[in-house]
């Protein structure tokens, strides 16, 4: 199983992406699981918790913090990006499951 983690603001307008990335996952025979939070959290988690998951994939709309959040990450040894804003705004589930399932591979070489 992956676990794709998806961090906004709040947490709470990734719920839509996160379900059609879901659906994606389903149709491909992925067993996944998506979820978000808000970018607070990998502020404040360990690196240790971080670690559990797959990926971590920032909203367009917290692009700005992406410079605090990054050493959380490598030092978690957590694959992250920011999704682009046009597969955000168009909530392309598909494109950007892609894309989470492109940086695990990445990470794994």
């Amino acid at each position: 199983m992956i676990h794709v983690r998806l961090f906004c603001g709040a947490g709470m307008s990734t719920s839509l992406l996160a379900r059609k990335m879901l659906n994606y996952a389903e149709e491909k025979g992925i067993d996944a699981t998506v979820d978000a939070k808000p970018t607070s959290y990998v502020k404040t988690v360990s690196a240790e918790e971080l670690a559990k998951i797959d990926c971590g994939l920032i909203g367009p709309q917290v692009a700005f913090e992406k410079g605090q959040l990054a050493p959380k990450f490598e030092a978690a040894g957590v694959p992250y990006a920011v999704i682009p804003m046009q597969d955000y705004g168009m909530v392309n589930g598909p494109k950007v499951m892609q894309m989470a399932l492109d940086l695990i591979e990445a990470a794994k070489k």
